[in-house]
């Protein structure tokens, strides 16, 4: 019999975020997913959801009935942010680790998480992206901002996605303030009401939301006489795959929060 090395529950199962991450865990061979959780689709087969064969796992609206019975080494959080203000301090004060995606969260909300993960012997990974090729963006973005004066970010996603400006966006415009001449740039932030997007430490960033769009942000930078853009695009949900099987494998190695790709890509394991 094919063992498994880690047992996996997913919150927002039967959302596409948690359909496409049911899909890529079914494809290793040391995961196991022997949870699903989600208010929709109760009682149908996350397997099915996904448009693969049936796993044998029924969506659950039962959080904590889940946790109990089928005993998941990592809980996989992609819901939205009331949600996961409510379903990840459960699952951390289980003793269980949590890697998630949501955004919009605070920092007051990590804060409690890095607490709580610490009371409890476990461990949490949060990042904003889970593309390595966004990270990346971000990265050179972060460089290429010790260079300009002036920077914009736009970004662009689903029509369907509730926060703006997007986590990603926020993270960039957190690494180029910390080059700009901005005074307390990491504190100032406003969201302009008659428009998507807000400032972020003198940084203007620009929220479009439309159908058909999955997950793409640039960034320029202005100087005499050029621009510089950095751009990158993602065209399915499965490019946040590697990301996400990166985190899950890792997330257990630590005690606490850790936020972004970039702090576990040289943990080896």
């Amino acid at each position: 019999m094919e063992s498994f090395n880690i047992k996996i529950a997913v919150i927002g199962a039967s959302g596409k975020m948690g359909c496409a991450i049911i899909k890529g865990l079914s494809q290793t061979t040391d995961m196991e997913i022997v949870g699903a959780i989600d208010l929709q689709n109760i009682g149908k087969d996350a397997g099915e959801l996904a448009g693969i064969p049936s796993l044998g796992v029924q969506v659950s609206d039962n959080l904590e009935q889940v946790l109990l019975e089928k005993k998941p080494d990592v809980v996989i959080d992609f819901t939205h942010k009331k949600a996961a203000q409510v379903n990840i301090p459960v699952v951390l004060k289980k003793g269980i680790a949590v890697v998630a995606g949501t955004t919009g969260l605070e920092e007051g909300d990590l804060a409690e998480f890095d607490c709580l993960a610490k009371e409890n012997s476990t461990s949490m990974f949060l990042a904003p992206n889970y593309s390595l090729g966004a990270v990346l963006m971000m990265k050179f973005a972060r460089e290429a901002g010790a260079y300009f004066e002036q920077g914009e970010i736009i970004e662009y996603h689903n029509d369907k996605k509730i926060d703006s400006p997007s986590g990603t966006a926020i993270a960039t415009a957190r690494g180029i303030s910390n080059n700009f001449s901005v005074p307390d740039a990491n504190e100032q932030y406003s969201v302009a009401s008659c428009c998507r997007g807000g400032d972020f430490g003198g940084i203007r960033i620009h929220s479009v939301r439309l159908k058909s769009l999955v997950a793409h942000q640039e960034v320029l930078f202005a100087g005499t006489g050029e621009l510089l853009t950095i751009r990158h695009d993602s065209y399915s949900r499965e490019s946040f795959l590697p990301g996400i099987l990166m985190a899950v494998r890792k997330v257990q190695l630590w005690i606490g929060l850790k936020v972004g790709l970039d702090e576990i890509l040289e943990i080896e394991i």
